[in-house]
Parts: C-alpha cells; structure tokens; sequence
C-alpha cells in the first residue's frame, strides 16, 4: 500500500472496528427482561444500533411508559458495561491496522458515545 498525503487516520469503533452488535442486542434485550417487558427479538434489538439510546429503546419497549425510559436505560447500561463482553474485531481489522502502523500512519478511534448515553 502506498502511502497517501495524511498522516492520521480516525476510526468509529462500534460498528467499524468491533463488531458489537450481539453484545448490544443482548443489553437491550435483557434490560427489557428486566423490567418485565417483551423481550425484543434479536433482529429487533439489532435493528435500532446506531439510533441515540432513548430512541432505540422507545422502539424496543413501545408499550413502555415514557416515565421509565431513564429505568429502562439504566437497564442497559448496566448490562452494557458488566456482561462479560468479549471484543470482536471484524475479520482483517487486526491486520489491516497493523499494515497502516508499519507504514507510519498514526492512528485514532473517536466515538459518537456521550457519557449519558
């Protein structure tokens, strides 16, 4: 590969990166178990990532009262950060980063993820 003009390439984690899409299927659904709600399908609680997290869930709990939504979301946060979440890189993504750090480029991740949401 030849090097090109720039010097620092940036990257989205979620979704360009890693592979998280079980791993926040698996929050959304088991916050939703937690509050006694139906429990989303996979493609369901697939379906809203990359949506900010109070429009995902009033998708995923549309019968939910929009009083506990904050509820619902410290639901998922909760097992969003404690279920044992195993990083997945995408196929070739190891690889890939290691060819641009060789050829001198620095790298970057920046995210979209506020503190709140």
């Amino acid at each position: 590969m030849a090097r090109q003009q720039f010097d620092l390439i940036v990257f989205d984690w979620d979704g360009t990166l890693m592979d998280s899409t079980a791993h926040i299927a698996r929050s959304i659904q088991a916050a939703c178990r937690d509050l006694g709600l139906p429990v989303p399908a996979d493609e369901s609680a697939s379906y809203v990532i990359g949506l900010g997290l109070k429009d995902a869930l009033q998708i995923c709990a549309p019968t939910l009262d929009p009083t506990d939504y904050p509820r619902l979301a410290e639901r998922y946060r909760f097992h969003f950060l404690t279920m044992g979440q195993k990083t997945e890189l995408f196929a070739g993504v190891r690889e890939m980063l290691q060819e641009l750090r060789d050829l001198g480029y620095f790298l970057a991740v920046a995210t979209g993820k506020s503190r709140s949401d």
